[in-house]
């Protein structure tokens, strides 16, 4: 009897201390290792935090030349967005507590019938404000079979008071999507690797759910409550709606006979970036995402600076959710992002964007850059891009339509199809983008593509051979075919030779067995210095993102052919950039500057961090400067550059034709090669260096009959612009 006493003591003590080392582990395991899980969960259930935004600094430009008044290139616009609760629309006066059916009920056709004819007008573009209408009777036959039909799809919307598409799981591998196709489960369906449930017509939860959450490695409970039949609370309409079409919508709403019919559609503010000027200097400026992130151009270089720092509010809350004032409550303030004050002109952007976009038309060309310097100060003036887009609805740049798989295969036998447009092929089908090249528009192609610059280079090695005493303007050489080097001819574009010719005529012609002449005289040591002097290889450091610094091969690397082709830029890369600032050296006495393009940073507290122009180093002399403008002005005037001229004015500056490759082969003829012109004016005093770049026209292939032309319609603008009187 004992003994069995002491058994059973024993084995109540045993598991007495089983039970206590259960629990004790159990109150270390949740006090000890999962404190600071607990302690946070607890923390915000206790404490409310809110976020104070901060405001994204603006862009800022000069209107004019004349005045230090400002405007906005980019800034923050508060717009009004629309959203339903479509069970107040179905049933206003909803009482959960009561059955559907015995509620009165809404009329959610007649409310899509009131908002499509304002709706429509959502996202007007009209830049001086939009005319909204709603009288049926002034409708056109057009508008009304429009608006009929945004009433209809606005109708399916407003109906529909039960959540008919649930995305359950995303990127299924494609055996545990066809095992879930093989149950086929009612209201659950795989569609394109993700599984879709509609709520309403699944037939038994309970199944359901057992069935799928192994194979989704999805807890029951919350696949349980993600199927579950619920009404919808909260649907998003439209974004960014025009003043005049919410300030409409609002009348509507505080109307007598239409304020219960809308109860369940409501306005709320939403703070967005705008871009007052549209595409203009879209390139520059770049974008805010829709995360709020900045994006290409000064947006995402300045990210940081423009989005400035969000404030919070933080303290105990009540059981009510009421914030408690006192010990452990305060208050971190936002801080505003900075403005920055660039340097482009907006009046010479916009001309110089609007002569591009029809040229780059007008000769058929893939794309078209244009930029614009100061010479003294390296000041950006203007930086246009041709396509372009407009940063206020960059997400267009996406959109794209289907096309047939066998028009794409006849596209690409098609010698006269523009082989570069983009296709994007997804599970066997095609598509294009409506602007043609996507969101290649984004690019700042004058900073970030490189090509070969072709003969501009050639002004450049006649100016370091001038200031190395190499050669003179009259200095001559024997011009009688073409120039053998190595296992190459080098011979001239127009296959001519004129015997002895000066280096006067060599610019004039552009003749590539002069600058053989010239390069073989140097050597590759010192071409290559005055190269990498006036900035190739190397970066700009732009205030942008992406900028590329092309490629100079160092000299000792080059054999016999290459000395002689880097003399008319050809085996060389360099950026459009860089190409125009080496030619504003030949501009402005010399000097190789750095691009200017920020001028001024001005953080919200008030101090300003100022950017000023700054020399690189000083590439040529006065007397070479003097000497080789008087030689780019006769290639103008007496040249193949004739079409560069300005009636009434001097003009310098000189042409180029690139070749492009394709699987490391040289392309020949229309629509293979870049364009380009490089030229500034007046003589006296230079005040802008303009460099115009075609890419693959497929009117001409000479830069001498597109960018040539270009340039003059941009330098006569000029000319008017600063009010320069003319010289000659």
């Amino acid at each position: 009897m004992s003994s069995t006493f002491e058994l059973r003591l024993r084995v109540l003590r045993i598991l007495f201390v089983g039970v206590f080392v259960v629990f004790a582990g159990r109150l270390f395991d949740l006090q000890i290792l999962q404190y600071d899980e607990f302690y946070a969960e607890a923390r915000a259930q206790h404490e409310k935090r809110s976020i104070l935004p901060a405001q994204r600094g603006n862009v800022m430009v000069r209107k004019n030349r004349l005045t230090n008044e400002e405007t906005p290139l980019a800034t923050n616009n508060t717009l009004k967005m629309l959203f339903i609760d479509p069970l107040i629309l179905a049933y206003p006066h909803h009482n959960p507590k009561q059955d559907l059916d015995k509620q009165e009920r809404g009329n959610p056709r007649m409310v899509a019938q009131l908002l499509a004819p304002l709706l429509i007008h959502a996202h007007c573009e009209k830049i001086e404000g939009c005319l909204v209408e709603t009288d049926e009777a002034k409708w056109t036959e057009a508008e009304k079979l429009a608006i009929e039909a945004y009433g209809k799809e606005l109708e399916g919307i407003f109906v529909e008071i039960e959540r008919r598409r649930v995305v359950i799981s995303t990127e299924l591998a494609e055996s545990r999507a066809l095992t879930i196709e093989a149950l086929r489960l009612s209201g659950i369906k795989v569609v394109e690797s993700n599984v879709i449930a509609d709520p309403t017509m699944i037939y038994s939860l309970t199944e359901s759910v057992e069935q799928l959450a192994p194979l989704l490695n999805i807890d029951k409970r919350k696949l349980k409550k993600l199927l579950e039949r619920r009404p919808k609370r909260y649907v998003e309409i439209t974004h960014k709606i025009v003043p005049e079409v919410s300030e409409k919508i609002q009348e509507l709403k505080e109307n007598p006979r239409y304020r219960e019919l809308l109860r369940g559609v409501q306005l709320r503010d939403e703070h967005w970036r705008y871009y007052p000027e549209r595409s203009l200097a879209a390139q520059i400026l770049g974008f805010v995402d829709s995360s709020g992130n900045g994006q290409y151009g000064i947006e995402g270089r300045f990210d940081h600076e423009l989005s400035g720092q969000e404030g919070v509010i933080f303290g105990a809350i009540n059981t009510r959710g009421q914030r408690i004032l006192g010990k452990g409550s305060g208050i971190q303030r936002a801080t505003d992002g900075s403005d920055i004050l660039i340097s482009i002109d907006r009046v010479i952007q916009g001309e110089v964007e609007r002569i591009l976009e029809e040229d780059t038309v007008r000769f058929d060309a893939d794309f078209g850059q244009i930029i614009v310097i100061e010479p003294k100060t390296g000041r950006i003036l203007a930086m246009a891009h041709a396509p372009t887009f407009d940063p206020n609805g960059f997400g267009k740049a996406f959109a794209r339509y289907e096309i047939l798989p066998e028009d794409e295969a006849i596209d690409r036998e098609d010698e006269f199809f523009n082989q570069r447009i983009p296709t994007i092929a997804d599970k066997g089908r095609y598509y294009r983008y409506f602007n043609k090249w996507g969101p290649e528009v984004f690019r700042n192609k004058i900073v970030s593509d490189i090509y070969e610059p072709g003969s501009v280079v050639k002004a450049l090695t006649m100016a370091a051979a001038l200031n190395a005493d190499e050669i003179t303007p009259q200095t001559t050489y024997m011009d009688t075919g073409p120039v053998e080097v190595d296992e190459f001819k080098i011979r001239n574009a127009d296959e001519t030779y004129l015997g002895k010719t000066t280096m006067i005529e060599v610019l004039n012609r552009s003749l590539n067995t002069g600058i053989a002449f010239i390069a073989q005289k140097m050597g590759a040591k010192l071409l290559y210095e005055y190269l990498n002097n006036f900035g190739f290889g190397q970066y700009t450091d732009i205030e942008l993102d992406g900028e590329a610094d092309g490629q100079l091969e160092y000299w000792k690397d080059w054999e016999e052919s290459e000395l002689v082709t880097r003399g008319f830029g050809q085996g060389m890369t360099s950026t459009a950039l860089q190409m125009v600032m080496s030619f504003s050296a030949l501009a402005n006495g010399g000097y190789l500057m750095k691009p200017l393009l920020v001028e001024e940073v001005r953080s919200s507290d008030g101090t300003v961090r100022t950017f000023q122009p700054e020399k690189v180093r000083r590439v040529i002399s006065d007397e070479t400067y003097n000497k080789i403008k008087a030689m780019l002005l006769n290639a103008v005037n007496n040249g193949i550059a004739r079409g560069a001229r300005v009636w009434g004015y001097s003009v310098m500056g000189k042409t180029g034709t690139s070749q492009t490759y394709k699987h490391g082969k040289a392309q020949e003829g229309v629509g293979t090669t870049i364009t380009s012109f490089a030229g500034f004016g007046p003589i006296k005093d230079p005040a802008f260096v303009i460099l115009v770049k075609f890419d693959r026209p497929k009117v001409s292939q000479w830069g001498s009959e597109t960018a040539a032309g270009t340039f003059r319609r941009v330098a006569e603008f000029l000319f008017q612009h600063f009010g320069i009187p003319p010289d000659k």
